[in-house]
């Protein structure tokens, strides 16, 4: 396939495999429904309330990312992709909860899956058409979450991660969450070089906004990771994961 075809084919390609995921998340987000309704416990109506955040968050990816024009700068590197590979396979690789793991653990790590889902997902609005896979300079986003942090997408993907981690905790869970820091830590470099490469601005937004946890005062990040990309805000745009933590039943 020529470069020239692949811009016209991926505008429809991305938005059709969100799509599919958007349907797959609602029906799982239907049964979830289900299950709080008959069951009426605390956990199926936080697994009920997470599914349909994970779906909304789906279908978010799907109207942003229709018909919309080109970025001003695109990374295709295979360090990018296999960045973004890993950060997708992390986020749908955590196990859930046994029969043995405490109650405690579960409800306290289904908590912070909500409410960083919730985060996610306001992250994702504002961030909007500026959302992308790959990291790419389609805007700048300083408003909302983005005055707070420049990758507030990522925060609450990890956030999210954490809360099913700890609400499973393994060694195997630690490990898979972990990969995804490795991974996001990455794809923010590449953004933010992509977008200071883009945006004159950036580095201003960048020195006076943190990377990625809230701060009282301002910090002053190196130059190398005052810009970023990607589409979800980062001062510019994000790439969130395309798929979206997945909170799983006890086995």
């Amino acid at each position: 396939m020529t470069s020239s075809r692949w811009p016209t084919l991926a505008k429809w390609v991305v938005p059709a495999v969100f799509a599919i995921a958007a349907l797959a998340t609602g029906v799982h987000a239907a049964d979830s429904v289900g299950n709080a309704i008959t069951e009426l416990t605390p956990r199926a109506w936080l697994l009920a309330l997470y599914a349909l955040l994970r779906t909304g968050v789906a279908l978010a990816f799907v109207l942003f990312t229709l018909d919309r024009d080109q970025p001003q700068g695109l990374a295709r590197s295979p360090v990018a992709i296999a960045v973004c590979a890993l950060a997708i396979g992390a986020v749908v690789a955590f196990t859930g909860p046994s029969s043995t793991t405490p109650e405690g653990f579960v409800l306290a790590g289904d908590v912070v899956a909500v409410l960083f889902c919730i985060w996610l997902l306001v992250s994702v609005a504002f961030l909007g058409r500026n959302f992308g896979v790959l990291p790419a300079a389609r805007g700048m986003v300083t408003r909302g979450p983005y005055r707070l942090v420049r990758h507030p997408v990522y925060l609450g993907e990890i956030g999210a991660c954490a809360g099913l981690a700890l609400a499973a905790p393994s060694i195997y869970n630690a490990a898979v969450l972990a990969a995804l820091c490795v991974a996001q830590a990455t794809r923010m470099n590449l953004e933010e070089r992509t977008l200071s490469a883009a945006f004159p601005d950036y580095e201003r937004y960048a020195l006076r906004t943190p990377r990625l946890f809230p701060a009282r005062r301002p910090t002053h990040p190196a130059p190398s990771c005052s810009a970023r990309s990607l589409g979800d805000g980062r001062g510019a745009s994000e790439s969130p994961s395309a798929a979206v933590p997945r909170a799983t039943s006890r086995a």
